[in-house]
């Protein structure tokens, strides 16, 4: 545990009396971790697209289901109408024709129609950041999108050059949000391959929310949309706050200044559960903490290193000090929540430091070694797990110095893979298995972060995308975490369980792993 940390957490709540919740009907929502951009076309991690997807609407979207507590969870295996109407797919797989709903538009006042919808798609695709990843389910080479056509203003078609079974999952992902053209033309416009500087810090509005304000790093107002053609949102204002001081969030989670409360450490979360005033929720998900190690950097282009440091990291230490027993311990391509996952085949790494030293031994390399992680500011999970890295890998020579990087510096450094490794807490967009090998297991995809590649899983991943058969599928899925797991991409700390912590104000909540504000009220 990190100590200066724990103290200054049991200060920080020392004395209080009780909660004191707030009394107006405008939600507070506090976060650890700001937004890189508000693009939805450039956007990658689950800070960005959970925040900006509120403020646009998509052809279609999940549905909702019972969770804990008297709480909503989305239901990812369910897709409903949004902006379009109803749509039909060809017996072939390849065209699906949506009807779009009359009504919506954007807050400058033009309509929210075919042409928009057109516009926003081929903005993404030719812009080729993440969103091209999540709108196309990984199909980027080449991107499976023949051509999209607004036929007329409330109709669009778009054909693929192959079948893909998840494409309604990928249009309802926040990379399908529908953006205004007239405001992106006269600020920037679409630039191929280049991010869009306006669109970073500022919204399009066709959505639910409308942006009132917005403070990069710090804090932002939303208010509901009153022209919003669709179902309007639960709240009428949410005030949302991006604090990176762990005592601060911690202690406006106590006394009930936040409403809602997502990051926290899970050691603070361990200080919650008696506090009166307040929830303490735990979900599933298929998130996991984990450090990437770009495969064609050295030292990890050396497979024998890769695996000598899998085995040093005290990982039921890390999930009994830092997880606090929120986390599930496995090591594999396929998280436990994800549909595939095969538990026999996906045993977690054994902590032997000696097998470690043994294998650094073999390959003769001259120690010490220096590395640097990247981690995100305000990310106490990450910190706490880099430092204990730092102190376990001195023992086999490992000198791990840790980078603090701000929202943008961190997602522009990942992204254009200019770092030697880095953490992050990181889970498909769309929940398949042969969109988040997209991730760590398919060659000269610009989203691998991990830079593993191997032509054998290639070729299996390409099958998987083929197959509708469940028992073909399954055993493509356990052949790749054979292989997967022997040449040791990444290290994998824990598939995380995210803790939400709700005031006993709070009335309506639906989780999300990318968390939709449209649910939330006091």
């Amino acid at each position: 545990m990190n100590k200066p940390l724990a103290a200054a957490l049991m200060a920080g709540i020392a004395g209080l009396a009780g909660p004191v919740l707030a009394q107006n009907s405008e939600l507070v929502v506090n976060s650890a971790v700001a937004p890189s951009t508000l693009d939805p076309a450039w956007a990658c991690g689950l800070q960005e697209i959970s925040f900006l997807q509120n403020f646009y609407v998509r052809l279609v979207q999940h549905g909702t289901a019972e969770g804990p507590e008297g709480t909503r969870v989305v239901d990812y295996s369910s897709i409903e109408p949004y902006l379009a109407d109803s749509w039909e797919v060809s017996e072939d797989g390849l065209t699906y024709t949506f009807y779009l709903k009359e009504g919506f538009t954007f807050e400058s006042g033009n309509p929210v129609d075919a042409e928009a919808v057109r516009y926003s798609f081929q903005r993404v695709l030719d812009m080729a950041g993440c969103g091209r990843f999540f709108l196309t389910d990984g199909h980027i080479d080449p991107v499976i999108f023949d051509s999209i056509e607004a036929v007329d203003p409330l109709t669009v078609v778009i054909t693929l050059n192959k079948p893909n079974g998840n494409m309604l999952g990928d249009l309802a992902t926040h990379a399908a949000s529908i953006v205004d053209p007239s405001i992106i033309e006269a600020n920037g416009g679409v630039v191929p391959g280049q991010p869009n500087e306006f669109m970073a810090a500022n919204v399009t509005e066709s959505g639910p929310f409308l942006l009132e304000s917005y403070s990069a790093n710090q804090s932002a107002r939303m208010v509901a949309n009153p022209e919003f053609a669709g179902e309007a949102p639960a709240s009428d204002a949410i005030s949302v706050n991006w604090i990176t001081a762990a005592p601060t969030l911690l202690l406006q989670a106590r006394t009930g200044q936040a409403d809602i409360t997502f990051g926290l450490a899970k050691q603070a979360v361990s200080t919650m559960g008696n506090n009166p005033g307040t929830r303490v929720i735990a979900y599933t998900n298929p998130f996991v903490q984990q450090m990437m190690l770009p495969n064609t950097k050295a030292p990890w282009d050396n497979v024998l290193f890769r695996e000598a440091v899998a085995h040093a990291v005290p990982y039921e230490d890390i999930v009994e000090r830092v997880a606090y027993g929120y986390g599930t311990l496995y090591y594999g391509p396929i998280p436990p929540s994800l549909p595939g996952f095969n538990a026999e085949l996906s045993q977690p790494v054994p902590f032997n430091l000696d097998r470690a030293r043994q294998l650094i031994a073999e390959i003769g390399i001259e120690t010490p070694v220096d590395i640097e992680v990247m981690i995100q500011e305000g990310d106490a999970t990450q910190q706490q797990l880099a430092t204990i890295l730092q102190s376990t890998w001195t023992e086999l020579g490992i000198n791990l110095n840790i980078r603090v990087a701000p929202a943008a510096e961190f997602q522009d450094l990942s992204q254009s893979h200019q770092v030697q490794s880095l953490m992050r807490l990181d889970g498909p967009g769309v929940f398949e298995v042969g969109y988040y090998w997209g991730y760590d297991a398919v060659c000269d995809n610009p989203n691998n972060l991990t830079e593993y590649c191997n032509p054998e899983v290639d070729a299996l991943v390409e099958q998987l995308r083929a197959s509708s058969d469940e028992a073909e599928r399954q055993q493509i899925m356990d052949d790749v975490t054979e292989i997967w797991r022997s040449e040791f991409p990444k290290i994998l700390f824990f598939e995380d369980q995210p803790v939400v912590v709700l005031s006993d104000a709070v009335s309506e909540f639906t989780f999300s792993p990318l968390p939709d504000y449209r649910y939330w009220a006091k």
